[in-house]
């Protein structure tokens, strides 16, 4: 349940940080966004290289990257907020969400937090934070925001089934997989273009096939590569075990995880016999159910 947000003192609050505050949108190639990297590495946050990597990944003509917040008095950076910007359609309707990450603010002005977004509270925009750090999850929750319960899975693979023959032919290259996939998926393909993002397809002899889109990360020592995007959810549940093994040797990594969203079926990866998982709480102010495709667009994918 949504906790009450206190009108009168979020109005007083907005008198006080308009006298003292100022907000501005920071787009990929103006002149604010050198500094706002350098206020980034100023800060005592890790991994940085991270954070200004979503940077760019988000950075489009349309959308700003974040929000920067000044002081007036001397015009000195004392807060920052990434936005990263996407759109799907859901019943013939175009919606546009923001996933904000990086929220990071002096702490003499940490009081204001919520100014960096206040704009985007009044807007036709569904909000999502998917990385929060324990301090501002109290806040979120008083914005609107509501506490959405996921499950984040790893599955070790030891490629038991690389002896038999593979149902799936595995492609990569461009050249033969943009042919075979529709046209959603190839608006899809085409928009991740970064190295980050490693897309293959895997197709068998009756035509059937899979697309998906994965990132490579270390975590703790591990490689491990997290399954994003799944084109056709139903192939995947029947051949998952197949389709593991051959993403594990494909990118050479012993650790695969993959998000359970709310209302989605993954007891499958529950009876997977070496895995193991973690609860995290993700928080959403958007009245469509969050989907896979806004993870994908977001800060989860690091």
């Amino acid at each position: 349940m949504r906790e009450k947000i206190d009108i009168k003192k979020i109005d007083q609050l907005n008198q006080r940080a308009s006298k003292i505050l100022e907000i501005k949108e920071v787009y990929l190639n103006d002149t604010f966004f050198k500094s706002v990297i350098k206020f980034i590495e100023e800060q005592d946050l890790k991994p940085i290289n991270q954070i200004i990597k979503l940077l760019y990944l988000s950075g489009n003509n349309k959308f700003p990257v974040g929000k920067i917040m000044f002081n007036k008095k001397d015009k000195k950076i004392v807060g920052f907020v990434g936005t990263y910007y996407s759109t799907r359609t859901e019943e013939n309707k175009k919606l546009l969400f923001c996933n904000i990450h990086s929220w990071i603010v002096e702490k003499p002005f940490r009081l204001y937090s919520y100014y960096l977004i206040l704009d985007l509270l009044n807007k036709d925009i569904s909000l999502t934070a998917f990385t929060p750090i324990q301090s501002l999850k109290g806040l979120l929750l008083k914005l609107g925001f509501k506490k959405i319960f996921v499950m984040e899975y790893f599955i070790f693979t030891l490629n038991i089934s690389s002896f038999r023959k593979n149902k799936f032919k595995i492609l990569s290259n461009e050249t033969e997989i943009i042919p075979i996939l529709d046209k959603k998926t190839k608006l899809i393909f085409k928009k991740y273009h970064d190295e980050i993002y490693h897309k293959i397809l895997l197709k068998d002899d009756l035509g059937e096939n899979i697309f998906i889109i994965g990132t490579k990360i270390k975590k703790k020592g591990f490689n491990v590569f997290k399954i994003l995007y799944i084109s056709n959810i139903k192939i995947f549940k029947l051949n998952y075990s197949t389709i593991l093994n051959m993403i594990g040797k494909t990118f050479r990594v012993l650790l695969i995880s993959k998000y359970s969203l709310e209302n989605e079926d993954y007891a499958y990866l529950k009876s997977k016999f070496l895995n193991f998982s973690r609860p995290r709480d993700l928080y959403s102010r958007a009245s469509h159910q969050i989907q896979s495709y806004d993870i994908l667009n977001s800060d989860l994918i690091l």
